[in-house]
Formats: structure tokens, sequence, C-alpha cells
């Protein structure tokens, strides 16, 4: 018969023990601490990205703004923000030809083309990050 009275004949123990208090204390609190650094680490990761999406679209803008190309050697370089840029082209070499004259130039319908990169620079918690984009545009002064 359970008269609300504990084995010692004092009341029935009610709630949790201290031990028990502790143990479920220290499992939040890793369980916490585990969260808080997934967030942490997600915030980075979005600041990562954002920085690359925005190094991304300053490097399709500068090739985008470079369709053509008006010097064979082109070397043009900049800053945008905490962005550094470099545009670069050189002659594409045309491979059939190159056993004939080592300074062959490939050229479409007449239009010697020439290689243009774009190099993004910018800082990084650890490291300088990098984004290179190559295309092939046509020389200008032949176009006009």
């Amino acid at each position: 018969m359970n008269n609300g009275e504990g084995l010692s004949g004092g009341p029935a123990a009610s709630g949790f023990s201290l031990l028990e208090t502790l143990v479920a204390l220290v499992i939040l609190s890793l369980a916490l601490g585990a969260l808080y650094q997934a967030a942490a680490s997600a915030t980075r990761n979005i600041r990562v990205a954002e920085q690359y999406t925005r190094a991304v679209a300053l490097a399709e803008s500068m090739l985008s703004a470079h369709s053509y190309v008006v010097d064979p050697n082109m070397n043009l370089a900049g800053e945008f923000g905490e962005f550094s840029w470099q545009v670069l082209s050189w002659p594409v070499s045309d491979p059939v030809n190159a056993a004939v004259a080592e300074d062959a130039v490939l050229a479409v319908q007449g239009v010697p083309l020439q290689y243009l990169q774009v190099w993004v620079r910018w800082p990084g918690p650890s490291k300088q990050r990098e984004l290179d984009l190559l295309t092939v545009v046509p020389l200008q002064g032949v176009l006009e």
C-alpha cells in the first residue's frame, strides 16, 4: 500500500535528483555548443559565397566591357572596393600553321583572335582568394 511515504518512512521523493539535473545540463550545453558552431560556420560560408558572387559579377562585367580587344597584348589592372582585378590579352596561336610560322595567329573569317583573361582577387580570412575567367575575343583593329 502506498500512502505517500518513502522507504525510510519519510515523504516519497518526487522530481529529479541533483545528478540527473547535472547530466541534463551537460547534455544541453553540449548540444547548444554544437548548434552555435554550426551557426557560426554557416554565417562564415554565407560571407564567402557573397564575396565569390560579387567577384564573379565583377569578372563577367570586365569580360562584357572587353568584348573585343584593341591592343594585341593588353594588360589592365584596377581595384573595385575590396577586389583587385586584372585583364590580360594575348594572340591565339594557330595550331595548324604553327609548324610553318612561330607567330601564326588563329583567325576566324580573317579576324585575328585574342585570349582575354580576367583575374579578380580579394582578401580571405586565411589566404587571398582568386577567380580566373578566360575567353576568346576578336581584335578590334581588323573589325573596322
